[in-house]
C-alpha cells in the first residue's frame, strides 16, 4: 500500500494577485497543509517560473504568497515552466520516492496549472483528491472564477479508470485519520 501526499500548486504572488476569493482558499489551502504535517503526509511544494518578468525566480511575484504556510525543511519544492507539474521536473521521482499513490492537489490557478496537474496525476495512475475548497483562479472573458471551478469539478469527476480515480473533497473531509 503506498501513501498519500499533499501537492500545493503555484500558490505565489503574481499568480494569487487577483485570485477569486483569495483569503479564504488560503485559509483552506493552510488547514490543508496544517492537517498533513499533523499526520505526517508528505508536502511537495510546487512554483511556476518564467526566464523573465514578474515569475521569474527570486522576484517578488515568484515568491510563495505571504500569507501561506512556507515549506519545512522536510518538504520537497519542485521548480516548473508548463502547467502540468508532471512535465520537465522531479516531480513522479519525488513521489516514487515516497511511494505515494494517492494525491491531494490543492493551488492556483485552477483552469491552468491545477487541472493539468490533476489530469496528469490521473494519467501517471494516482488516485487524486482535487481540495474543492482550496483552489482558485481568476474570472476571464468567458467564464467568472466560480464558473470555472464549478466546470472543472464536473468535468474532473467524470474521469474513470478501472485503477484510479480523482474525487472532489472540501478541506473539512480530508480523511487522514492514520498516521502512516
Amino acid at each position: 500500500m503506498g501513501k498519500e501526499a499533499l501537492v500545493v500548486i503555484d500558490v505565489q504572488e503574481a499568480v494569487v494577485e487577483n485570485a477569486y476569493k483569495r483569503e479564504e482558499k488560503i485559509n483552506h489551502m493552510n488547514k490543508a497543509i496544517h492537517l498533513a504535517r499533523e499526520k505526517q503526509i508528505p508536502i511537495v511544494y510546487v512554483q511556476h517560473e518564467y526566464p523573465e518578468g514578474p515569475m521569474k525566480r527570486g522576484a517578488e511575484g515568484w515568491q510563495l504568497y505571504s500569507e501561506l504556510e512556507k515549506p519545512l525543511e522536510q518538504d520537497a519544492i519542485i521548480f516548473k515552466t508548463v502547467p502540468n507539474a508532471f512535465v520537465h521536473t522531479s516531480l513522479k521521482r519525488t513521489l516514487d520516492d515516497i511511494q505515494a499513490d494517492h494525491l491531494y492537489i490543492c493551488g492556483a490557478q485552477t483552469d491552468y496549472c491545477v487541472d493539468c496537474t490533476t489530469r496528469g496525476a490521473f494519467d501517471f495512475g494516482y488516485n487524486v483528491t482535487l481540495i474543492s475548497d482550496a483552489h482558485t483562479t481568476c474570472d476571464n472573458d468567458h467564464l467568472t472564477a466560480q464558473q470555472i471551478i464549478d466546470h472543472t469539478h464536473y468535468t474532473l469527476t467524470n474521469f474513470w479508470s478501472e485503477t484510479n480515480s480523482i474525487d472532489i473533497k472540501p478541506s473539512s473531509e480530508l480523511d487522514w485519520s492514520v498516521i502512516k
